[in-house]
């Protein structure tokens, strides 16, 4: 009977890990990808974006000759297909149902950590849940400790763990500490990461996870803390950049909607805190004191893109201002984790118009790109949002040049370069996290060394 309560209780803390037993689904939804190559097929794409009726999710907008990504529900499709046709527009079926990508990523995760329970438990917990186990490997769980969440999709509880654990046996190099609560209460907590010095020291702040379903992007800043921590005194790069920095990274911007993501809706990108017409969430990246409500925002509550109703509206977002405003007179860069399309945006997202100093700025983001380029031969566009996207406001890479005065500012656009047929941006494999850290371990690299102090 001991045995038998121990096994139920390893399946459900597997899955109460995982989450996503019960929520919203997505069954018969498809992600269509469409390339126009006319300004009048991008305003037609623009236009059907912004019809709310259709109820189409746009992963990726409307930009000349560039893949456009939308998650089209079953009562939409013939529809919707339709319509392009007419506009001209061929469609390409990237995802034939949305629903099943997220089962197979979730299927994936609990696989990892099934494996780490020994066979007889291990095939125990694929046939009482009905998960799809591919046959046990032997000695395939002894690679991490059960504590450990480096190369996985954490739950915000597990990071916020892990951090105090790096705090404790690392406590010469790193100190954590909450820089507020979320509207529903959880800690935000960061860790400030460098070898001590005398005298202050330049800071590089680094913001993951601010849209809550892009999991690569906590978990790419997962990766490099863990980077940082383990190899000071080991590795030349790491010791300098510690050396002469302070790193302040909070992988969890978005502590509410991440954690949603895991119980009810994979494909949630907003805050939680409820708003009109029984609405829920603000885009906390449209939320910031720079344009606030203009370019690439929308007025419906209910939209992805809807910016609240004042910046800083959000707890969160009021609590990154605080936290990089207490350090504005050391702070020489932000970084801001997205997830996808392999970009390096450059400042300014709600204008045309480009600051000063934006030699500089390109000089920095073209090297460390090409840097990144060297790992893995993934290439990263360079460029502002109103060049190679499209213009949006009240982001926080804007608000931390502007208003903050951080010289150099930047938001990765993380892998996939685009969806890949039961793979989307969104929806990548845990076997992704460790590349796309080494990738942008080799940007923060040439960052580091190239800034002007």
């Amino acid at each position: 009977m001991f045995v038998f309560s121990t096994v139920i209780c390893a399946v459900s803390l597997a899955f109460l890990t995982i989450g996503q037993i019960d929520g919203t689904r997505y069954d018969g939804h498809q992600l269509l990808r469409v390339h126009p190559t006319s300004t009048r097929q991008v305003e037609f794409l623009r236009n059907l974006h912004d019809n709310g009726n259709l109820k189409l999710d746009f992963w990726t907008f409307p930009v000349l000759d560039r893949e456009v990504d939308i998650r089209v529900p079953p009562r939409s499709r013939s529809y919707v297909k339709g319509l392009m046709k007419k506009a001209g527009l061929s469609t390409r079926v990237a995802m034939d149902d949305i629903q099943s990508s997220i089962q197979n990523e979730l299927e994936d995760m609990a696989n990892a950590r099934l494996s780490k329970t020994g066979p007889a438990t291990y095939n125990f917990m694929c046939e009482a849940f009905g998960v799809n186990c591919p046959p046990y490997e032997t000695g395939s769980g002894s690679t991490r400790t059960s504590g450990e969440i480096v190369g996985r999709f954490s739950r915000h509880s597990e990071i916020d763990s892990w951090l105090t654990a790096i705090e404790s046996e690392f406590g010469e190099l790193a100190t954590v500490e909450s820089i507020g609560q979320s509207y529903e209460g959880r800690d935000m907590k960061i860790i400030k990461i460098g070898k001590a010095s005398p005298n202050p020291k330049p800071v590089i702040w680094v913001e993951a996870g601010i849209h809550a379903r892009e999991w690569i992007s906590p978990a790419v800043a997962v990766w490099t803390i863990d980077k940082f921590i383990r190899n000071y005194g080991l590795d030349d790069d790491v010791t300098y950049m510690l050396d002469t920095f302070d790193w302040f990274f909070l992988p969890s911007a978005n502590p509410d909607g991440y954690e949603y993501t895991f119980t009810n809706d994979r494909l949630w990108r907003k805050t939680r805190s409820p708003q009109r017409r029984g609405c829920y969430g603000v885009d906390p990246n449209r939320n910031f004191d720079v344009d606030f409500g203009g370019a690439g925002t929308s007025r419906d509550p209910c939209a992805d893109t809807y910016p609240g109703t004042q910046a800083f509206s959000e707890p969160e977002t009021d609590n990154i201002r605080k936290s990089i405003w207490s350090v504005r007179d050391r702070a020489v860069v932000f970084l801001s984790f997205h997830a996808y399309s392999q970009l390096m945006l450059t400042p300014y997202g709600y204008t045309s118009s480009k600051p000063s100093d934006y030699p500089e700025m390109l000089r920095i983001a073209d090297a460390s790109m090409s840097a990144l380029r060297e790992v893995h031969g993934n290439t990263f566009r360079v460029g502002t949002p109103p060049d190679i996207l499209y213009a949006a406001s009240g982001g926080t890479y804007d608000w931390a040049k502007l208003k903050a005065g951080v010289k150099y500012s930047y938001t990765y656009e993380l892998r996939p370069a685009e969806a890949a047929w039961n793979q989307s941006g969104f929806i990548v494999g845990e076997d992704q996290i460790v590349p796309s850290g080494e990738e942008v371990w080799a940007s923060l690299v040439t960052i580091a060394k190239e800034v002007q102090l």
